[in-house]
C-alpha cells in the first residue's frame, strides 16, 4: 500500500526530483500508519494480496476468455433471429467459501454476456440466463475452480 501511496503521489506531482521523493516517501508513510491504525491493514495483509496477484490475473484472462466465448454464443441470436430460451438458474455452490469470492463469482457472472446475477442470498445464486444451453454448469464453471484456488493461498 505504501508503493501505491508513493506511486500516486508521484503521478500527481508530475515530477521526481529528491525533495518530492523525500516529501513524498514521510507523506506515504504516514498515510500507511494512519491506515494501519484506524483501517487494520498490515503488511502481512499487503503481502498477502501481493502474493495473490498471480492468481487474480489468471482469474482475469479467464473471464475475458470466457466474454469472448459467450459474445460467439450470442451470435446465432442476434444475425439468425433463433428465439432464445430464457430461464432463471438459481444454484448455490460450497467450493467459494468466502464473501468476497462469492461477490467476485456473481460480478464474473454478470459480466459474461448472456447472463445477470440478480441475487446473492447466504451463498445462493439466482441467475437470469438468456438461453437455457448458459444456465448449465454454472455452479462448477470455471470460475468457481479459479476462485477456489485463489482462495485457497
Amino acid at each position: 500500500m505504501f508503493v501505491l501511496f508513493f506511486a500516486v503521489w508521484v503521478l500527481l506531482n508530475g515530477r521526481l526530483n529528491w525533495e518530492v521523493a523525500a516529501f513524498g516517501a514521510g507523506l506515504s508513510a504516514a498515510l500507511y500508519l494512519f491506515c494501519c491504525r484506524f483501517m487494520h491493514y498490515s503488511i502481512k495483509r499487503d503481502w498477502d494480496t501481493i502474493k495473490r496477484l498471480p492468481r487474480l490475473a489468471v482469474l482475469f484472462a479467464v473471464l475475458v476468455w470466457e466474454i469472448v466465448k459467450a459474445c460467439f454464443a450470442l451470435l446465432p441470436f442476434i444475425y439468425t433471429r433463433k428465439e432464445p430460451d430464457p430461464v432463471v438458474a438459481r444454484f448455490t455452490t460450497d467450493r467459494v467459501k468466502s464473501e468476497t469470492g462469492r461477490v467476485f463469482l456473481a460480478n464474473c457472472i454478470t459480466m459474461t454476456p448472456g447472463t445477470i446475477t440478480g441475487s446473492l442470498k447466504d451463498g445462493e445464486y439466482l441467475v437470469h440466463c438468456l438461453d437455457r444451453s448458459m444456465a448449465v454448469g454454472l455452479d462448477s464453471s470455471r470460475f468457481v475452480e479459479k476462485l477456489e484456488k485463489w482462495e485457497d493461498m
